[in-house]
């Protein structure tokens, strides 16, 4: 089996814009651009490919779902305030999985802030009166980002992209959102956006006090750099200025490379080559045992596959 190459699927907001760059959700499934594999959707590959292309012990669990979907998050403005289902509660009410995810900065204006759980303890039996008076936003944590900061978001936790940000974005293949408060902010008709004020309840952490959400670690050149290991994907930094080959040593995976900065080309064993660039994603399958990224001057790379 090749590497897989898919357009990017660009979506306009309110705030911004998405880039999809690898999705399975039904109605914006990605598309294959090269290779024998051209023109087939994500979701057809992993049909036929099954377990060649996820890992054996991923195609026993998700079958013929793709466990990831891969974004670009570009905010012109602050996103709403958000939670997302666990997986029990998504699947008893949606029938989907849950959404945990992973956010890395890509670019940040100066001053730019996100939002990660509370700063201070919520009472349950406030909630919607500080959601409908909007001292909800007192009790959120608001932290200053950088390029290069690293953000874990399990399912449960509040959160929110602030205005100024570039953020790449790993996450469960979910489109399952609650949206608990927008800032009080009307559309151009006056109306206030949809919440979901009552739904998020059962899905909040109201326990996720959280003082220092950012993972921490230290880039360095030339080497995998892990940044978040949970149940759900596992994601490591890749900072090359030469060629780096990576051996897919007992991880029975498919792996997801995005390309943060610069380019390089993606080799298999076979000697194919894909030349991955700036905002740009790629699928190794779980068959092929290595790969050498040859990289044009220096990229950035976050690579991402579960165990």
């Amino acid at each position: 089996m090749e590497i897989l190459k898919f357009n990017p699927i660009f979506k306009p907001t309110l705030w911004g814009s998405e880039t999809w760059v690898v999705s399975a959700v039904k109605g914006s499934e990605s598309m294959v651009t090269s290779g024998s594999c051209k023109g087939m959707t994500l979701p057809e590959v992993v049909k036929q490919y099954g377990a060649e292309l996820l890992g054996k012990k991923n195609h026993e669990k998700f079958g013929d779902d793709f466990p990831l979907l891969i974004k670009f998050i570009d905010a012109r403005q602050d996103l709403s305030i958000q939670v997302h289902p666990d997986d029990a509660l998504s699947a008893r009410r949606h029938g989907k999985m849950g959404k945990n995810e992973m956010w890395y900065v890509v670019g940040a204006d100066r001053g730019s802030r996100l939002i990660a759980g509370f700063r201070q303890k919520v009472e349950l039996a406030d909630y919607a009166q500080k959601v409908a008076d909007g001292s909800i936003e007192d009790d959120l944590n608001k932290v200053p980002v950088n390029e290069g900061d690293c953000f874990y978001i399990p399912a449960g936790r509040v959160h929110g992209i602030g205005a100024g940000m570039l953020i790449a974005e790993i996450q469960q293949t979910s489109d399952v959102t609650y949206r608990i408060y927008d800032y009080m902010r009307r559309d151009r008709e006056g109306n206030l956006r949809e919440l979901h004020v009552s739904l998020a309840l059962e899905a909040i952490d109201f326990q996720d006090i959280t003082t220092n959400p950012k993972v921490s670690y230290t880039e360095r050149r030339d080497e995998l750099i892990p940044l978040v290991e949970s149940p759900f994907f596992v994601t490591n930094e890749l900072k090359l200025s030469q060629n780096y080959v990576r051996q897919y040593d007992n991880e029975d995976s498919f792996h997801v490379y995005m390309c943060l900065r610069g380019e390089c080309c993606v080799v298999s064993p076979e000697g194919q080559g894909t030349f991955l660039r700036e905002g740009e994603s790629l699928v190794v399958p779980a068959s092929m045992p290595s790969v050498n990224i040859i990289p044009d001057g220096e990229c950035k790379l976050l690579e991402s596959h579960v165990d």
